[in-house]
């Protein structure tokens, strides 16, 4: 007669253990790279948001002609140094919480009287980056005198 084995034997235990503790594994790093890469997604997000704000704040800047046709320009939008994008330089630059914002404004060369070229970079603490460039004509919507 047979007697039969309840439980499992202890090779059975092993490798149930051993699938268990490598799934697991496996589930841990994927809870890391995905933890990261929600963290990079947020932090380029936020420094988006940075760069939208910043140049809202330039377009709002003045920069258009007055009642006899003549340009005005508000003194924050002179043109940058050609690098002002890539090293703080003032007047150019701020750092808004754990981000570093810069930004390079040049008239655009086809029409250089009338239309600026806008772009903001911001960096964040984790190396994520964001840049937004946009084009500003002046407005001849003051009225001349009839």
């Amino acid at each position: 007669m047979c007697r039969a084995v309840r439980g499992f034997s202890i090779i059975e235990a092993i490798i149930a253990s051993a699938i268990l503790v490598a799934a697991a594994g496996s589930f841990a790093q994927l809870w890391i790279l995905s933890s990261r890469a929600l963290a990079v997604a947020g932090a380029r997000t936020d420094a988006t948001l940075l760069a939208v704000d910043k140049l809202e704040e330039l377009r709002s800047l003045t920069w258009t002609v007055d009642a006899v046709g003549l340009p005005v320009s508000a003194p924050g939008l002179a043109a940058s140094p050609a690098d002002a994008l890539d090293r703080d330089e003032d007047g150019f630059a701020d750092h808004p919480g754990a981000y570093t914002r810069r930004w390079w404004i040049r008239p655009l060369a086809a029409d250089s009287a009338n239309t600026l070229v806008l772009q903001v970079r911001v960096i964040a603490a984790n190396g994520a980056d964001a840049r937004l460039t946009t084009v500003r004509t002046r407005r001849a919507d003051a009225r001349v005198p009839e």
